[in-house]
């Protein structure tokens, strides 16, 4: 895991600033949390690990070897599909 670099930009900082907003955690510990998650991602992918990542209500990152597909809940793609069909019907009004 040694020399990986998280070089989180302004944008990435600003980002984990609002999810520790959202979470009522401190900034630092949420930003540590996250490099933590990044390092572990770049140390598998790299190394060709297999590797689940759950992203809660929206879906699993499925990483294999060299291969890496987003596989999404059924509910928030039925949630996706409605917000289509109500979005063209008002835009038809």
């Amino acid at each position: 895991l040694g020399g990986f670099s998280t070089g989180l930009s302004k944008m990435d900082e600003l980002v984990c600033a609002e999810v520790a907003l959202r979470l009522h955690k401190p900034k630092d510990t949420t930003m540590m949390c996250i490099k933590a998650t990044l390092k572990i991602c770049e140390w598998a992918l790299s190394s060709g690990q297999n590797l689940d990542f759950v992203f809660k209500d929206i879906g699993v990152l499925v990483c294999r070897q060299n291969h890496v597909v987003m596989r999404f809940f059924e509910d928030l793609v039925r949630e996706v599909a409605q917000s289509q069909r109500m979005a063209e019907g008002l835009l038809q009004v």
